[in-house]
């Protein structure tokens, strides 16, 4: 299946049981010999932190997410996504079964 990136990022996630997850901030990618391939998918409000800032900007501020526990990011690997309609992506899985990125 092919799904141009720009269709994903700001997308609503839900869960298998329809709960929101939260939105798709950022796509990791490895590169293979032809092309690029995803490895997951960052969701939840704080992921865009890390998209839209500098590194060096954001580090400060994610640290002081962390350290009050408002912090929320999940990284869900590529396999645990269901793309099959694009508008509308949901996790294989239950929300109450995701862990918060560290």
């Amino acid at each position: 299946m092919q799904i141009n990136i720009e269709q994903l990022l700001g997308t609503n996630v839900v869960d298998v049981n329809g709960e929101k997850v939260g939105r798709i901030e950022e796509i990791r990618v490895e590169r293979g010999d032809n092309a690029l391939m995803v490895e997951a998918f960052c969701i939840g409000a704080s992921a865009v932190i890390r998209r839209l800032s500098a590194w060096t900007l954001a580090r400060p501020i994610e640290r002081a997410l962390r350290s009050r526990h408002i912090y929320s990011v999940y990284e869900i690997p590529w396999q645990d996504m269901d793309l099959s309609d694009p508008k509308r992506p949901t996790l294989r899985t239950a929300k109450a079964d995701l862990h918060h990125e560290r």
